[in-house]
């Protein structure tokens, strides 16, 4: 299941299938990169890590888990068995790692479908 809101799937093979736990959480996280939504997929098609969903830098919303599988996100086990988890592209980096307001709307968007 992924939300209508999805632009680009990009199924990454980094994951557990199916979750453990029912969805009780969403967790949110930056990219620490200006990414495309494609771009953060390809990454995920590599390295061992995922999210369910990404905001790119270009405003596209992109799927690379199911929101009935476990993405590879927050280096905890049970909360990515919990938590549906969505990464934001940055529009700039350190020391602040601002995300734009156009992503920040795509986000509650997101989340408020996701609910």
């Amino acid at each position: 299941m992924k939300s209508p809101l999805t632009d680009i799937t990009m199924i990454s093979p980094h994951k557990s299938s199916p979750r453990v736990y029912p969805i009780t959480k969403i967790t949110i996280h930056h990219m620490a990169a200006k990414l495309t939504a494609e771009q953060c997929g390809r990454v995920f098609q590599t390295r061992e890590a995922s999210a369910n969903y990404g905001i790119g830098s270009d405003g596209k919303i992109g799927c690379y888990v199911d929101e009935d599988d476990r993405s590879w996100c927050s280096c905890s086990y049970d909360n990515d068995n919990r938590a549906i988890t969505i990464e934001v592209a940055n529009d700039g980096g350190a020391p602040d790692w601002h995300v734009s307001d156009k992503s920040l709307a795509l986000l509650i968007d997101l989340c408020v479908d996701i609910c």
